[in-house]
Formats: structure tokens, C-alpha cells, sequence
């Protein structure tokens, strides 16, 4: 299976690694690699995780560790998985919404 982050969700997953450094340095990594190991979780069984969107097919999965949410879209005449958007549970998720 292939997987791609959208910009957006790169962007997310920078937020997080940064705001995790500044309460420590080593949590970055730590961080990074529970991010990896989520996102191999998923690949494995995409279609069983929570579905938050039916129009769009969006799945959810909850990393328990950094409470951290990875918005997904899993596109199985492609075998693609995208990473659509990365975000801590804690934060207001309007916070994501593009502004118009």
C-alpha cells in the first residue's frame, strides 16, 4: 500500500513535533515515531477504524500516547492511504478549518 501526507497533514504532524520539543527535547522523536507507528497500524486494516465522514470516507484513529487523531482517507482502488490531517485531541478541531 502506498501512503502520502497532504500538506496539510505535514504541517500538523510539524505542529505537534514542535510543541512536544518545547516541553521537552527527547519527545520529538518520541513523537515522531508514534506517528509512524499509527500510521502502519492503519495500513494494515484502514477500513476498521471509526468513519467520521461518509461523504469523503474520512477514518479516525486515536494514538493514545501524544493524544494524537490522524484524519485518513483510504482510497482502495488505488491502494493509497492519505494522511489527510494530524492534530492533538486537546485542541478545538474548527481550529482546522480553513478560514474564508
Amino acid at each position: 500500500m502506498q501512503i502520502r501526507h497532504l500538506k496539510l497533514a505535514v504541517a500538523d504532524a510539524q505542529r505537534e513535533a514542535d510543541f512536544w520539543h518545547d516541553q521537552e527535547p527527547e519527545l520529538k522523536e518520541a513523537f515522531a515515531k508514534e506517528l509512524a507507528i499509527s500510521i502502519e497500524v492503519i495500513s494494515r486494516s484502514p477500513d476498521y477504524f471509526v468513519r467520521v465522514s461518509q461523504k469523503r470516507e474520512l477514518g479516525s484513529f486515536y494514538e493514545k500516547r501524544f493524544h494524537t487523531h490522524i484524519l485518513y482517507e483510504y482510497l482502495p482502488e488505488e491502494d493509497l492511504l492519505q494522511i489527510v490531517r494530524v492534530y492533538n485531541a486537546r485542541m478545538n478541531p474548527i481550529q482546522l478549518l480553513p478560514v474564508k
